[in-house]
């Protein structure tokens, strides 16, 4: 899925974070363009208010997402890739 093109819901964020046994806010990715730019501080979110704003702006999570629907690797992880592919 392109996250880009269509976003995933908080509904799916809460979702992804629990295959990979992560947080939401772990999701966040304080050095993307995105987040600089949109100017918040996602450290004091809460999980709702985390998955919220990445519903709205997902070009400021982690990337790529790969998923085999059991687990997530988030990030360029290519040995973690590897084991889903």
């Amino acid at each position: 899925m392109d996250i880009l093109k269509k976003p995933p819901t908080a509904a799916e964020l809460f979702e992804l974070a629990g295959l990979g046994g992560i947080s939401v806010k772990d999701l966040v990715n304080p050095k993307s363009r995105t987040y600089r730019e949109v100017g918040v501080d996602a450290s004091n979110f809460t999980e709702s208010e985390a998955a919220a704003y990445l519903a709205a702006n997902p070009k400021a999570m982690f990337r790529p997402l790969l998923t085999d629907g059991k687990i997530l690797v988030v990030g360029f992880e290519p040995e973690k890739m590897e084991t889903l592919l």
